[in-house]
């Protein structure tokens, strides 16, 4: 696999993962709550159109032939994975969580959402192929059955 590739790979996963993490949460709204099939479709829905966006603006940007720079990487973190990220995760939260469900959705999102913060932080951790500071909450989403969130792909 080339390094791009690889670093696309990664910015997906961590895109997916703050999905994921996002997208489980209770609501204080008064409509019933969704069932865990609705959620789950919704959910994925949510992140699916979230990575489609960052692969697309990945692709506009980067060259296939060259090797982002640094200061590149660090612009399409800030201004693409992150603020992307984050709509994810707000619109899974905004789903709230299907009845029974509240804690592990709520684990999800917290912890998507805890992973993305440190990533606002330290934004260049979201373009290397170090350690993916969304593995908890993808291995969360995934486990719940958010497989687009945890996966990092569409």
């Amino acid at each position: 696999m080339s390094h791009r590739a690889a670093w696309w790979r990664g910015a997906a996963v961590v895109a997916a993962l703050a999905l994921v993490l996002g997208a489980c949460g209770s609501s204080k709204k008064k409509t019933p709550a969704l069932t865990k099939t609705e959620f789950l479709a919704k959910g994925n829905a949510i992140c699916r159109k979230g990575n489609q966006q960052i692969n697309a603006v990945g692709n506009r940007v980067f060259s296939r032939k060259h090797k982002p720079t640094k200061a590149q990487a660090l612009k399409f973190a800030k201004d693409t994975i992150i603020p992307s990220v984050q709509s994810q995760i707000n619109g899974v939260r905004a789903l709230g969580a299907p009845s029974g469900d509240q804690a592990k959705v709520s684990a999800i999102i917290n912890a998507a959402q805890s992973a993305l913060d440190k990533a606002k932080k330290n934004p260049i951790v979201l373009t290397q192929n170090g350690p993916d500071p969304f593995k908890k909450a993808n291995q969360l989403s995934k486990a719940y059955g958010l497989t687009v969130c945890g996966s990092g792909g569409g």
